[in-house]
């Protein structure tokens, strides 16, 4: 009873196509949900808090705090492929260890970040040219998120560890939880109490501290055979090492790729002057491209957990036909979203700033243009996350750190600069940047996936 509480699930069983598909799209909706009560922060700006200024401020704000995240979600993958490979294998003494130590670890990571965000804030927020109207609002929100990154940093951790154990029906109710909770806070605090964009920080980190709370009572008393006495708790450093080899590169690469899109805010906040219109654009489509992105970020973070459970029960094959489907099957949405963009990318923009609200009709033509050339991407990133969250599974996360950081550095960031210094450009320039980039990545993690070098041996114990 207790084992199927916990949800516990051999991934190197059973048929490709049900195992693959039972275990992303827990991960697909959690990710739904995470970009949800995202997008409800900046749909209730936009509409009750401030408009365009307010999601101009939200939108920049919320750049900073996702580079937060990259780096979050990034490190803790580590605890998903140690656990994973240490329960493939059968090692309980290992895996239990594993445990213990990725919340200890997260724990002194968490306080340290915390402190981190609070004192940059102000540096942030002047290093990203934010437009001067919204700047106060954007400084404001961002040290009230910073004072959440304990909490998430324990979600993710947890979440980690469930998706090890080859759950990822738990992280999914958790942040299920934090996305409803989050919706209330904000209508509470920025429709009802007129808190304006504070509102939307403060429901954010309350919801995030619940979801927290829940997932570690879960833990405790969910079957998953680890005991919450003080020893457990003890950091293994020959396993922090371990972790940090595979969740580090991950998590640089997390950290960096963000800091490109932070540059790239720079970039269309300088475009626009002291107008807010094309950076509350660029966020708004951001944040649409938030859903529109998470078939293929869901099935590379499943790939990473299957990939590390057959990785250590020596069933490579396995793994690499499934990666297989899950880039056809992510593809296949990938071409859904861009045929959207395509035809009615002004309707999509509309849905979060009130079309009557000053300047609204220059945000939306912004937003629009900026999607059209920017939604080719959504045929190419199935390749480069899948193969990521393969490669990744085999703990090669060097490789992926060094063909995503090359992609952003060398094309990305430049090109999208490039592109923004011709005469009469306009966003739909900087966004055609993007798929460019994934494309030169895909060439490249596709010609490292048949070159076979991912099969050489890594040790796990």
């Amino acid at each position: 009873m207790a084992t199927n509480f916990s949800g516990q699930k051999n991934l190197t069983k059973g048929g490709l196509t049900g195992n693959l598909i039972r275990f992303a799209v827990p991960f697909l909706l959690a990710n739904l949900l995470q970009a949800l009560y995202g997008a409800v922060d900046l749909w209730v700006v936009g509409r009750f808090g401030g408009g365009k200024v307010g999601v101009a401020s939200v939108s920049n704000g919320s750049e900073v705090m996702h580079l937060v995240m990259a780096f979050i979600m990034g490190l803790t993958t580590g605890a998903t492929v140690l656990i994973g490979q240490f329960f493939g294998a059968g090692d309980k003494r290992n895996t239990s260890r594993s445990v213990g130590m990725t919340l200890s670890f997260s724990t002194l990571m968490g306080i340290a970040a915390t402190l981190a965000m609070v004192l940059l804030s102000p540096l942030l927020v002047s290093a990203l040219h934010t437009p001067q109207e919204a700047a106060k609002d954007t400084l404001s929100y961002l040290e009230i998120c910073s004072w959440g990154i304990l909490f998430i940093f324990g979600y993710n951790a947890l979440s980690a560890i469930f998706r090890g154990f080859g759950n990822s029906l738990a992280p999914l109710v958790f942040v299920g939880i934090a996305c409803v909770g989050n919706i209330i806070g904000d209508f509470l605090l920025v429709a009802v109490f007129s808190c304006g964009v504070p509102g939307a920080a403060y429901a954010t980190i309350a919801s995030q501290a619940l979801s927290m709370i829940l997932a570690l009572a879960y833990l405790k008393y969910g079957g998953f055979g680890f005991q919450f006495a003080l020893p457990n708790f003890r950091i293994v450093w020959r396993l922090v090492w371990r972790y940090l080899q595979i969740g580090l590169p991950i998590a640089i690469q997390g950290v960096l790729i963000s800091l490109s899109f932070l540059f790239i805010v720079s970039i269309v906040n300088a475009m626009g002057g002291s107008d807010s219109a094309p950076a509350a654009g660029y966020g708004i489509v951001n944040r649409i491209n938030g859903f529109a992105m998470l078939p293929a970020i869901s099935f590379s973070m499943a790939m990473a957990a299957i990939t590390a459970q057959n990785i250590g029960a020596n069933r490579p094959v396995r793994a690499i036909k499934t990666l297989w489907l899950a880039v056809a099957i992510t593809m296949t949405l990938g071409f859904f979203f861009l045929v959207a963009f395509q035809t009615i990318p002004d309707k999509l923009v509309a849905l979060f700033i009130d079309r009557n609200g000053d300047g609204a009709s220059d945000v939306i033509h912004a937003g629009a243009l900026y999607a059209r050339s920017f939604s080719w991407e959504y045929i190419l990133v199935p390749i480069v996350f899948c193969t990521n969250g393969f490669f990744n599974g085999c703990g090669r996360t060097l490789f992926s750190m060094s063909n995503n950081l090359f992609c952003t550095f060398v094309i990305r960031v430049p090109v999208s600069y490039f592109f923004s210094t011709m005469a009469g450009a306009t966003l739909s320039h900087v966004g055609f940047a993007a798929p460019l980039a994934s494309f030169t990545s895909s060439i490249i993690a596709l010609i490292y996936l048949l070159s076979g070098l991912w099969r050489a041996p890594k040790k796990t114990h």
